[in-house]
């Protein structure tokens, strides 16, 4: 969901609805921190028991920086780009995590 809304950030922002334009950035905001929790769980379920605090906190790490780098990045490419399209790069992090789990089956419950 967070992906879509980069997609489709460009004909938000070009809309002349004040309303609309705070409702989009309401959903975004909500489906961009449903984010974190979700991959930390998926993190949690496939861990080894030993290092499951490890693979927990190595993932929030680097998801701090990716969101750091991310910023910056943003930033210097808003003085190439036109700032109603800025957005449509930060898709392809969305993008790359659907491919990454495009070839797994979940596994069957086990009561």
């Amino acid at each position: 969901m967070s992906g879509l809304c980069c997609l489709v950030s460009p004909l938000v922002l070009r809309s002349h609805s004040g309303g609309f334009f705070l409702s989009f950035l309401f959903c975004w905001g909500l489906v961009v921190v449903a984010d974190s929790p979700m991959f930390s769980s998926l993190v949690a379920q496939n861990a080894p028991d030993a290092s499951r605090g490890t693979a927990l906190t190595i993932v929030n790490c680097i998801g701090f920086a990716i969101t750091v780098a991310s910023i910056q990045f943003t930033n210097w490419l808003s003085g190439f780009v036109n700032s109603y399209d800025l957005y449509l790069i930060l898709a392809v992090g969305p993008a790359l995590g659907l491919l990454a789990q495009l070839g797994r089956r979940p596994e069957p419950a086990t009561a």
